[in-house]
């Protein structure tokens, strides 16, 4: 059976990480059977980052390369009935959720003082307290987050400014959806599969946001994001 080196569920969502979903999601949209571990030691994975797709001798890291040694796998088309035009803006989206708007909720969950006390303890919950109250782990943990959303660039930015950014990113979204159940029409497709995980991933924020208000306050996007769990999730 396949395999899916992942993080563990947290805030109500089948894992950590969007990206995570976003396998899980891909998976189950091609009928595989897998199982999940959350148990992988980073350091010994290819790229030292989750999800990684065991199947056989072969380790898939990125969400992306498993999308495509599922399509090739299995002959399934995770876009089929799309037309060129719609694969293209397909692509687009799922370059601004993955590359963009996870930017912002990154700095929603590490950098905000409110979320992080959640955070630190929905993630780190299992290491001893007198560890993870311990500046010289947890927080030495979220700054080399800090330094790398800074060296990405979100997090150079005041929060008011951030939720400006990717209020244009959820705004496009849910043009994009207008009145479909699904961003490209009646069944999920590839962009499915990270677009309402990552929607999810902010909605599910533990203190209330700039950036989580927002979506918890648009029921077409709540609607969606509950659709996609429905459809696409890991049964529990």
């Amino acid at each position: 059976m396949l395999k899916l080196l992942s993080y563990p569920p947290v805030f109500g969502q089948p894992s950590a990480s969007p990206f995570c979903v976003k396998a899980m999601c891909l998976l189950n949209m091609a009928g595989l059977e897998w199982q999940p571990d959350f148990n992988a030691e980073l350091d010994k994975t290819p790229k030292q980052k989750l999800p990684v797709l065991i199947d056989g001798d072969k380790e898939i890291p990125d969400s992306d390369a498993i999308r495509s040694h599922i399509e090739q796998k299995t002959g399934i088309d995770f876009d089929q009935g799309l037309t060129p035009e719609q694969r293209a803006i397909s692509r687009a989206i799922m370059r601004m959720v993955e590359e963009h708007l996870y930017f912002a909720l990154v700095c929603d969950r590490w950098l905000v003082d409110a979320n992080w006390v959640h955070v630190k303890e929905a993630y780190f919950g299992e290491i001893p307290a007198p560890v993870r109250d311990s500046d010289s782990v947890t927080e030495e943990i979220r700054e080399h987050v800090r330094a790398q959303v800074m060296a990405q660039g979100m997090a150079r930015h005041s929060v008011s400014e951030q939720f400006t950014r990717a209020d244009a990113d959820i705004a496009a979204i849910a043009t994009l959806l207008a009145d479909k159940p699904f961003l490209f029409g009646e069944m999920p497709t590839a962009a499915d599969t990270i677009t309402g995980p990552m929607l999810g991933a902010i909605m599910s924020s533990p203190t209330k946001t700039l950036l989580s208000a927002c979506i918890n306050a648009d029921q077409k996007l709540v609607d969606y994001v509950n659709r996609c769990a429905a459809k696409l999730h890991p049964t529990p």
